[in-house]
């Protein structure tokens, strides 16, 4: 009799700690979700405004009062610190350790997360009012984001750069200086993307500025078509994913067309930089998973089989990095102490949840999925808090958003058991900026808490682009 009780505790205990790779998509994309609305509404990190000061005027169906006491974010500084302060017994950000400056790339990725959201929002109309009202409010905010970006964070020939500020936080106030006299092609595309996405957002009379402010920044990249070979591969790379960003958004026959002559010369740098004759390289997993994920697009845009061959090249790579003994990938390097950046490891984990998609029967990639999912990301102590999970009358804890009881999903779809909270815990909900592993020790070093706004915000979008569950 005692067998027959152990195992009907055993049974549902071992049915629930069963992930899948859908579940780690679902528990990333709410958490992605949540930090980022924690960070643009609540922390201040930026220039913050008022709900009123975003706002159309005669706008219908929006209950303000529903957010008057937030401090939406009109731009992002570089840094800040996580560990959050306690004043008048609410957990705040500490102003006093922002790192005033304005990263350009930082600014595009955040404003592009919050246009993702956006869409993610309006599926609950009929469904949750504030929900979808915060949407609404995403979809105001991105529109005077990017207005101010315009502003502020363009030089005396009118593209972006980064920034610095040189004054206080209040409207009258503001005041910015350049941080670098150069700019990146990759970052006027990035945005390009989001002021093009903005545009299909839009409903007024300024929607047709919006369009053509992208497609006069895509000419400019087209007539620089010298300079754009001049590239390095890191900034290749990042150019080339973000036009596949904008294609995927505009379908623009032009911009197509620039991505395939770009992929060209990628690729050609890819088996440049990664000759046979390199062997004491270390591996640059950032920029091989980037590369991945940028042919796996190209290939479904074009259909051309020789992008998939180049994607699989790439993969093959990745896979090598991969030990099933620790359940990590380890870089090619003879440090005794290896760091792994967030982004890094995200953007691995991305890559191998793409491949797993495209390929349903790969049982091994899944798995290599779940191992750097637990150990690398969330065992090393690279997330430094996790948000709690809906309530059970909020619809998003149902498939499809039905509120019905048997399309219930289990808590383990959105919050990781083992991070504490941020009110347990006094730290942010966000991703520090490395962790350390020993090689000696075999295992992870402790964390230095460290909010680093670029690779949070390139986190972010790639899960809020790529990761969206299945059930959404």
């Amino acid at each position: 009799m005692v067998g027959v009780n152990i195992l009907k505790y055993i049974g549902p205990f071992l049915k629930i700690n069963k992930i899948k790779p859908t579940n780690v998509k679902q528990q990333l994309f709410y958490f992605s979700k949540e930090s980022l609305k924690d960070i643009v509404l609540h922390s201040k990190c930026g220039i913050p405004t008022s709900v009123e000061g975003i706002m159309p005027k005669n706008t219908s169906n929006f209950d303000i009062n529903t957010f008057k006491n937030l401090s939406p974010l009109l731009c992002i500084y570089k840094k800040a610190n996580p560990i959050l302060i306690n004043m008048d017994n609410r957990l705040c950000w500490n102003e006093d350790k922002f790192k005033k400056e304005i990263n350009i790339d930082s600014n595009a990725f955040m404003t592009l997360s919050l246009m993702e959201l956006s869409d993610y929002y309006n599926s609950f109309k009929n469904i949750d009012k504030n929900k979808y009202n915060l949407g609404k409010l995403y979809s105001f905010l991105c529109k005077k984001q990017l207005e101010f970006y315009a502003g502020y964070f363009r030089n005396s020939e009118g593209v972006f750069i980064d920034k610095k500020c040189e004054s206080g936080s209040k409207s009258a106030e503001i005041r910015f200086i350049d941080k670098y006299k150069k700019f990146k092609f990759s970052s006027q595309a990035l945005l390009m993307a989001a002021y093009y996405k903005c545009s299909t957002l839009m409903e007024d009379d300024e929607k047709e500025d919006f369009k053509n402010f992208s497609f006069d920044i895509l000419n400019v990249l087209i007539d620089s078509k010298d300079k754009l070979y001049e590239m390095s591969f890191e900034e290749l790379t990042k150019f080339c994913f973000s036009l596949n960003i904008f294609y995927g958004y505009s379908k623009d026959d032009k911009c197509k067309d620039l991505l395939v002559d770009i992929s060209e010369l990628l690729f050609e740098k890819f088996y440049q930089v990664n000759s046979l004759t390199n062997t004491s390289r270390e591996t640059d997993v950032e920029n091989d998973s980037l590369n991945y994920i940028n042919f796996t697009m190209i290939h479904k845009y074009t259909n051309f089989i020789k992008y998939k061959d180049n994607a699989n090249f790439i993969f093959e790579r990745l896979l090598k990095l991969y030990d099933s003994e620790k359940g990590l990938f380890i870089k090619n390097t003879s440090k005794k102490d290896i760091e792994f950046t967030c982004l890094e490891v995200m953007l691995y984990l991305t890559a191998f949840l793409t491949n797993v998609d495209i390929y349903k029967n790969r049982d091994k990639n899944s798995l290599i999925v779940l191992d750097v999912f637990k150990r690398q990301l969330v065992d090393s102590g690279l997330i430094l808090s996790w948000p709690g999970a809906p309530d059970l009358n909020d619809a998003e804890r149902y498939r499809n958003f039905s509120l019905k009881s048997e399309d219930l999903m289990e808590e383990q779809n959105f919050r990781i058991s083992s991070i504490p909270s941020p009110e347990a815990c006094e730290i942010a909900p966000i991703f520090c900026k490395y962790v350390t592993y020993s090689m000696k020790k075999k295992k992870f070093k402790s964390v230095k808490a460290s909010f680093d706004t670029y690779k949070n915000m390139f986190i972010f979008f790639i899960t809020l682009h790529f990761l969206k569950p299945e059930t959404l």
